[in-house]
């Protein structure tokens, strides 16, 4: 695999560095759980930024229109690291498509403070690796999709239906 990365073009080992989420997804062990965690970060970056908008709408509307954009480079990476980079349907290096799914589940929940956003990276963390690893109802069909979409949009599935579990766990608890 080493040989093959140092042959690669820089467009190509760019991608592929994305789509490891930076190398990650290269680890022998749990990479979409190490995907997941390489998340918190940025996540951590997004939550910072919200200091520069006026009012959390602003903020929310920001987040989204990242989410959608994130969502469709999110495909197109996951589209060339399987046809062009691992040449094999859902590699499971590629683990881009595990930092959309958590930070999905972390929309519109907007904590403030330390603890609270110390609980809603734990929370999320927790639920969006539950429905991503169970894949329980449309969650499993979707990766059947072609072209990189099946790999993201069992994952963006997961994270809206864990964005949902969050967002009412946060109304009753926080």
């Amino acid at each position: 695999m080493k040989e093959v990365y140092i042959n690669m073009d820089k467009r190509l080992k760019r991608i592929r560095s994305l789509g490891t989420w930076f190398g990650l997804g290269d680890f022998p062990k749990a990479p979409g759980t190490l995907g997941t965690l390489g998340a918190i970060p940025f996540y951590l970056l997004l939550c910072y930024l919200r200091k520069i908008f006026p009012n959390i709408l602003m903020y929310n509307s920001f987040y989204f229109i990242f989410l959608m954009t994130f969502f469709a480079v999110s495909v197109y990476v996951a589209d060339v690291c399987e046809r062009e980079i691992f040449q094999k349907e859902d590699p499971q290096a590629v683990v881009i498509d595990e930092v959309l799914g958590y930070l999905t589940t972390l929309a519109f929940v907007n904590p403030v403070g330390i603890s609270q956003t110390l609980w809603a990276i734990g929370l999320a963390f927790l639920i969006f690796r539950f429905f991503d690893i169970t894949k329980l109802g449309p969650i499993d069909k979707s990766q059947h999709l072609k072209m990189g979409i099946g790999v993201v949009m069992d994952d963006f599935l997961a994270g809206i239906i864990g964005n949902f579990l969050l967002v009412c766990l946060w109304t009753i608890f926080f």
